[in-house]
């Protein structure tokens, strides 16, 4: 996944909990009592804002 290897489609749930609980630093429990709408809303947000900073990366070493 991290590599930029998976091409299977969405991540497992194992590794977005994983990414929720470190960005938002939940413990399991926190994002146990998560309702899920939220952790989905958090999710898109910590995607959304990852293809930023990759984009925002690019424009940079295009500049150069």
């Amino acid at each position: 996944m991290y590599g930029g290897t998976w091409s299977s489609g969405p991540p497992p749930q194992e590794l977005a909990d994983f990414e929720l609980m470190r960005e938002m630093h939940w413990s399991w429990d926190d994002l146990q009592r998560t309702p899920h709408y939220v952790r989905r809303f958090c999710w898109d947000l910590h995607l959304a804002r990852i293809e930023a900073q990759q984009e925002a990366e690019k424009r940079r070493g295009d500049a150069d």
